[in-house]
């Protein structure tokens, strides 16, 4: 059905609306039984991974800036704080890490394989600094499996408020 808009010309066509193929859950829900149907057949190897062929940690911090610092926040649940390490210099940031198997026990069979428990080796990330920071102050700090690094900004590149004098 076609209707005309005399002061414009412009066509418009009505059209029957999109159905939805498929949820997110019923995707999830296919891609955990493909998941254990491999587990089944050949011990534990999960879709996802063979589709992306990734076996490593996704490490992704959020990056905030103030006037004074750069503050990384980066979610590394499961890590413990002795099993991270954070190298700063002038203009990079080096975090590695190693996330350890949740459960450990010799004879222990395995029955079902979650996300969580794919999750576990080391990691090694580096990041290039959008400014100079002063490697000297930086602060880590490790609370319920997140880490944020405060990382002063240099001295050359914070914001100076100058006073103008104002002459007779």
């Amino acid at each position: 059905m076609s209707r005309q808009n005399n002061s414009a010309n412009i066509a418009v066509r009505a059209t029957e609306p999109m159905h939805r193929v498929s949820s997110w859950n019923d995707i999830n829900s296919i891609r955990r039984q493909m998941d254990d149907l491999l587990t089944g057949f050949m011990g534990y190897t999960p879709i996802s991974r063979i589709i992306s062929g990734e076996n490593e940690l996704d490490i992704s911090p959020d990056l905030f800036e103030t006037d004074a610092e750069l503050v990384f926040v980066l979610p590394i649940p499961g890590v413990l704080p002795e099993d991270v390490s954070v190298e700063a210099t002038a203009d990079t940031l080096t975090i590695k890490g190693e996330r350890k198997p949740v459960y450990q026990k010799e004879g222990a069979v395995q029955h079902r394989v979650s996300w969580w428990s794919t999750k576990q080796g080391t990691f090694h990330v580096n990041y290039n600094l959008p400014i100079e920071i002063n490697p000297d102050k930086v602060e880590a700090h490790y609370r319920h499996g997140v880490l944020e690094l405060h990382l002063p900004k240099a001295e050359t590149v914070r914001p100076r408020t100058v006073q103008v004098n104002v002459g007779s």
